[in-house]
């Protein structure tokens, strides 16, 4: 009777020992994990600035480059440019929140984009994707649906009337800025 006493005592012990050390492994492990999860939070917080960074430094350049357009536009009374630019400053005013709320994932440029347009009238934003339409580029950009979508549609919008709006252009010019929209259409 003493022999099965000690013998379950010993095979007590040595299952606590067993249990002990695989207690302590798991700790290990656990603490490893903690530190990498605390970098990867580090990191991925350095991340998500550096983008909200760019969206707002991007949106900058946009605005300013439409005020210079509208401005153009005014000095040379051009009606039909004056439309243009006032029809994609609600997509250009609104670029940062638009470029954050792409990064969440596909398929959300033109739900974002309507609400945007929101502040205006409904036919504002209908007659805004008539006019993405009628241009090869500008409609294919506007099918991505996503971030990348986004940014190209913007820079065509910006450049696609530029050319009119100046006083003298050069064929070179208008060429440069047709090779831009069609570089900027093959990396999407």
């Amino acid at each position: 009777m003493m022999f099965f006493v000690l013998s379950i005592t010993v095979l007590f012990v040595i299952i606590s020992a067993y249990f002990f050390l695989r207690a302590e492994k798991f700790q290990r492990i656990i603490i490893g994990q903690k530190r990498e999860t605390s970098s990867t939070l580090k990191e991925n917080k350095g991340l998500v600035d550096s983008m909200a960074l760019l969206a707002t430094k991007n949106e900058e350049f946009a605005k300013n480059r439409l005020i210079r357009l509208k401005e153009r536009a005014q000095e040379q009374q051009n009606d039909a440019l004056i439309h243009y630019y006032e029809l994609i400053s609600p997509m250009v005013n609104n670029y940062a929140a638009i470029f954050r709320d792409c990064l969440k994932g596909k398929g959300r440029l033109q739900s974002i984009s309507k609400k945007c347009f929101d502040n205006c009238d409904e036919k504002t934003f209908k007659e805004f994707i008539k006019l993405l339409k009628n241009e090869k580029q500008t409609k294919r950009f506007w099918s991505a649906n996503n971030l990348n979508g986004f940014i190209s549609l913007v820079e065509a919008l910006l450049i696609l009337h530029e050319e009119q709006s100046k006083v003298i252009i050069s064929a070179n010019d208008v060429a440069s800025k047709q090779l831009l929209i069609k570089k900027a259409a093959n990396s999407k």
